[in-house]
């Protein structure tokens, strides 16, 4: 090594040959210090470490809180409980779906049409032609008594007999056991039905005379006409009641009479007219029946004849004719089921219009109807007579309304 040149190793230098020890202290000094500032470093940075974990791991302890606290919370999405709440509780209020479907279909029915609908050539009260469920039971009834004329002058039909009491057929069609009343045994020459009653009043008249009312005093009239010339009469009502159509011929049906004559009197718009515009509408395919109509038509066309006032009438259905339904069966409830029976329904002026309604509020023109039918009924039993006035019958495809049914009937009282 050269002469003044510093060794880098401070414990092998020398100075003038001898070797300088105090500097290597100095460099020990210097490296403990640097240790030590090292050491001290690492402490701080291991200290700072230590620091950051407990902080992190503090705030990792935390985090669970938090978390909990948010499951609570959470939990609370089963306030989606509104979705059952809103479930469906408005699905079973949808319930009324099929109430309101199909229930209106059936009831607005064939109900609502007015007993005034009933065309401008007839006031007939008609029954639904297509109502088999409404038919009561058939009955095998066999006995003696055949009817039962009630306190109410209602007349039922019997269908059962006991030690004390009736079965029958009550006048708005319904099965009831009555007691008392005058027993009917059948084997009747002739059954008179006086059409509408009670509150069904037929048509009426710009007097206000009531059909029912005239169709009544006709029936007694005719009945006391007939007694007097030795027939057997009865009627279907002796009082201003409702009698449904099945019920009117449930009771022909059990009496069985020789000739069944439904009384009307006619209701519309018909118009002016040379005579009187009967008509008279008979059994399809029943030659008495018809036979009976023409001797009808003939004998009030006649008793008329001569009476002077503006008549009314319909030249369609003038005269003595069939009409059908539908189905091909009589129109009229009164024909069609009394198919055994010799029938016929007349309709004699209409009562309807002005100057025949103020005709038939006097009781000589119900008298002289009376006696023209007992005249025609006689020539019926008596003659072979063929009658006139007969016309072509038409199939009907209009509105009846509900005249003569069940709607709306109330029974009057049959027993005391």
């Amino acid at each position: 090594m050269n002469a003044g040149q510093v060794s880098l190793w401070p414990d092998t230098g020398t100075y003038g040959g001898v070797v300088r020890r105090p500097r290597l202290a100095c460099y020990c000094c210097w490296l403990v210090a640097l240790c030590a500032l090292a050491g001290l470093v690492s402490a701080c940075a291991s200290g700072s470490s230590d620091q950051a974990d407990a902080t992190a791991s503090s705030t990792s302890a935390r985090t669970p809180d938090a978390t909990a606290t948010a499951r609570p919370i959470a939990t609370a999405v089963p306030t989606e409980s509104p979705e059952p709440t809103a479930t469906e509780v408005p699905e079973p209020t949808e319930v009324p779906e099929p109430t309101a479907t199909e229930v209106p279909e059936p009831t607005a029915a064939d109900v609502a049409e007015p007993t005034s609908a009933v065309s401008a050539d007839s006031s007939e009260a008609v029954e639904p032609t297509s109502r088999p469920s409404e038919d009561l039971p058939a009955s095998d009834y066999d006995g003696e008594v055949k009817a039962i004329r009630t306190v109410s002058g209602a007349v039922v039909a019997v269908r059962g007999v006991t030690a004390s009491t009736y079965e029958v057929v009550t006048p708005c069609y319904n099965l009831a056991s009555i007691t008392g009343g005058l027993e009917l045994m059948g084997g009747l020459d002739v059954l008179i039905d006086p059409g509408h009653g009670g509150d069904e009043s037929g048509a009426v008249g710009p007097n206000g005379l009531k059909e029912s009312d005239v169709n009544f005093d006709v029936a007694e009239l005719l009945r006391a006409e007939l007694i007097d010339r030795g027939y057997t009469v009865e009627l279907t009502r002796y009082s201003d009641v409702q009698v449904a159509i099945q019920s009117r011929a449930e009771l022909a049906n059990a009496l069985q009479p020789k000739l069944f004559i439904s009384v009307h009197h006619n209701g519309g718009f018909p118009n002016p007219f040379p005579v009187a515009g009967t008509e008279v509408f008979v059994q399809l395919d029943d030659p008495e029946a018809q036979r009976l109509g023409g001797l009808v038509f003939e004998e009030i066309q006649s008793a008329f004849a001569s009476t002077d006032i503006k008549w009314m009438g319909n030249l369609e259905t003038f005269g003595v004719a069939w009409r059908k339904n539908d189905e091909g069966t009589d129109l009229y409830g009164i024909l069609r089921r009394t198919p055994d029976l010799v029938t016929v329904l007349t309709e004699a002026m209409f009562i309807s219009t002005e100057a025949e309604a103020k005709l038939l509020a006097k009781p000589e023109t119900l008298q002289t109807e009376a006696v023209a039918l007992a005249d025609a009924i006689e020539r019926w039993f008596t003659t072979t007579d063929p009658g006139t006035g007969f016309v072509d019958g038409i199939v009907f495809r209009g509105d009846l309304g509900n005249g003569g049914g069940t709607e709306g009937c109330e029974d009057p009282v049959l027993s005391r």
